[in-house]
């Protein structure tokens, strides 16, 4: 799993736990006990592990005891939970902020009293405007755990109170950044705000907060970085903005990159819709492109009759439901001219029904999944009830295939990630509930 993958996913399971930790989001294999993602180095490299909560200690697979952040914060601090250098970081942001004509007041730890939880919180600061909206700045200057992250975040998304981690260090992006900076900077959607000398002269000398911004251009490597106004940051449900959204791209640029050669071949099929394309140049390298990204399908398309023509029309299909889904029908399989005739006449199809579960997730996870209340319906029931009946159950492989190509439809790890982050597009969101 890629960093930025494991990261989010850690962020989900610490939220889920904190929020209600009778749904957590993981639990162990062998006693069912919650876990959460640590990550440690091995071999010069940081990876992810599944460690439990405290009170699992019976467990084999139990690591033991967790520290306590209050105890670890104290042993950073030699006795304090905060250092010298935190406190007058916080009075310098206070005092830029407050450079603004538009800010009321900029307090530091100062108890903010609670209206949507049962306790309040000390921000590092508050920025207070005139016009009545809030700013929470958090400043990251060490490492501090995911749980501490986690808490913050959810309080002020409880109090509608956009939240802005400052990662504090003028050497910062060189280098890998550490895990609490790497957990902030998933909150920010791969966005790392940093003050800097930069910032600071421009912050004097536009006399209100600014900072740079970090954009991730992948798992181990920023951009130059740029100055960035606050009023400037998109503000999500979670209130935790973000300049620009580098998280999304991330998680759907590998599907992207799969479909691209799909997409140039099923564009450049001939006017007759002939099979015969599918033996010509492009296709044979969409399906050479595919087959290098998802182990084992070759072998099946060559120890099943036709398999990689069966497969080429199976994506042929599957892109012109997914094109109506996305409100622009293209038919990519047949001179049908609506979906309902496309499906009606491909469903029934031996061709077909090999893959009659995989079609039965593209029409109830899309927002295609209204065909399903009439003929198209229908002939889906038929369709399933004639692969199983003949031993034509879809297998792994094929899973794995247009998983890799439609991750937004058939990888259930990333459909909740990206509906966590409101990034679930139209397109693979069923209109309504989808059919049992």
């Amino acid at each position: 799993m890629p960093t930025h993958k494991w990261v989010h996913l850690r962020q989900m399971i610490t939220d889920a736990h904190k929020s209600n930790p009778s749904n957590d989001l993981a639990k162990c294999l062998l006693c069912g006990c919650p876990v959460f993602i640590q990550s440690k180095h091995l071999d010069g490299r940081k990876l992810p592990l599944f460690v439990h909560y405290g009170g699992a200690e019976h467990c084999p697979w139990s690591s033991g005891k967790t520290i306590h952040p209050k105890a670890a914060r104290a042993s950073q601090y030699q006795g304090n939970q905060e250092s010298p250098a935190h406190r007058l970081l916080c009075d310098q942001v206070a005092k830029l902020a407050e450079l603004d004509v538009r800010v009321s007041s900029a307090t530091v730890s100062r108890y903010l009293p609670p209206t949507e939880n049962a306790y309040g919180r000390f921000p590092d600061v508050l920025i207070q405007r005139h016009d009545g909206s809030r700013y929470a700045i958090e400043i990251q200057l060490s490492n501090t755990f995911q749980t501490e992250i986690s808490e913050r975040c959810l309080h002020y998304e409880r109090e509608n109170v956009p939240l802005i981690w400052l990662l504090l260090g003028t050497d910062f992006p060189q280098g890998p950044a550490s895990q609490s900076f790497q957990d902030v900077i998933m909150r920010h959607r791969g966005n790392a705000f940093v003050l800097d000398m930069a910032a600071y002269a421009e912050s004097k000398r536009r006399q209100k907060l600014i900072v740079k911004c970090y954009l991730q251009i992948d798992d181990s490597a920023f951009d130059a970085g740029q100055l960035v106004d606050l009023d400037d940051l998109t503000i999500p449900r979670s209130n935790v903005p973000y300049w620009k959204d580098c998280l999304t791209p991330l998680l759907l640029g590998k599907a992207e990159s799969a479909r691209e050669p799909w997409r140039i071949a099923l564009r450049q099929r001939s006017p007759e819709l002939d099979y015969d394309d599918f033996d010509q140049q492009p296709f044979l390298e969409a399906n050479d492109n595919l087959c290098d990204r998802v182990e084992g399908l070759r072998k099946w398309q060559t120890q099943n009759r036709h398999g990689r023509w069966l497969f080429a029309n199976l994506i042929a299909v599957a892109f012109s439901l997914l094109s109506y889904a996305a409100g622009r029908f293209r038919n990519y399989a047949t001179h049908q001219p609506n979906v309902q005739g496309l499906m009606n006449s491909k469903l029934p199809s031996e061709n077909m029904l090999p893959f009659a579960t995989i079609m039965k997730t593209l029409l109830t996870q899309t927002a295609a999944n209204s065909l399903l209340d009439g003929s198209v319906g229908k002939h889906l029931q038929r369709a399933l009830a004639d692969s199983q009946s003949e031993g034509l159950e879809c297998c792994p492989v094929l899973w794995a295939a247009v998983s890799e190509l439609f991750p937004e439809v058939f990888d259930r790890l990333l459909r909740l990630q990206l509906q966590e982050l409101g990034e679930l597009p139209p397109w693979a969101t069923p209109s309504e509930p989808p059919l049992e």
